[in-house]
């Protein structure tokens, strides 16, 4: 029960520091464009654990790489971690994995694009470009802003670790077989490791050979 109770505490804190963030930043007086979340709007969605599951309403939070949550009118927040086994939000199936970011070790929300031999992720990245001055008579000041930043591909290989794709060569390169015909594929589909329809669409009929 005590370890419940400061879990809940914990999620409550970061949920806190989110707010506190967002609220501080608008107080200094700086409009702020776009929005830290993929959807402002709260969606219906499932948090599923290994023996239970949560329906609320849910928002992802990119720029934080948070799970944000309505429970009992309360707004609260569910940082990655192993505990939790998938969330389900509309569409989109997110899941926690295990990745390196700036030289550590972490966990990170990552949505399922495609599941077979190999399980194909994206990371959704939205960025925080702080407010700038421009000259005194130009008018030229540039509000703060929270911007889309490119998705980038991963994927796993049945349990394997989670790599990221830089290149579809190197991505064909690493996969234990089919390889003439996924270098085919990708020559005459002019496949992209940048786009995902295009990557979803090479990964779809790697897992169907």
């Amino acid at each position: 029960m005590k370890s419940k109770f400061n879990f809940l505490l914990g999620v409550m804190w970061m949920f806190g520091l989110a707010t506190a963030h967002a609220q501080g930043t608008a107080a200094s007086g700086t409009a702020i464009n776009g929005s830290p979340y993929l959807n402002e709007a709260y969606e219906q969605g499932v948090i599923h654990y290994s023996n239970k599951t949560y329906k609320v309403p849910i928002r992802y939070n990119a720029f934080q790489d948070l799970i944000e949550y309505q429970q009992s009118g309360r707004a609260m927040a569910l940082d990655p971690n192993p505990a939790v086994l998938k969330v389900t939000l509309g569409n989109s199936l997110f899941v926690p994995q295990k990745y390196e970011s700036d030289g550590k070790s972490r966990f990170g929300y990552f949505e399922v694009l495609d599941s077979g031999k190999v399980t194909l992720f994206s990371k959704k990245r939205i960025t925080f470009l702080p407010a700038k001055k421009g000259g005194a008579l130009d008018g030229s000041d540039q509000p703060a802003e929270y911007k889309r930043a490119a998705d980038v591909f991963f994927y796993k290989i049945g349990d394997g670790p989670l790599q990221e794709i830089d290149n579809i060569k190197s991505f064909i390169a690493s996969l234990p077989d089919k390889q003439e015909e996924l270098t085919r594929f990708a020559k005459k589909e002019k496949i992209s490791h940048r786009k995902e329809k295009e990557i979803i669409r090479f990964v779809e009929y790697y897992n169907s050979l």
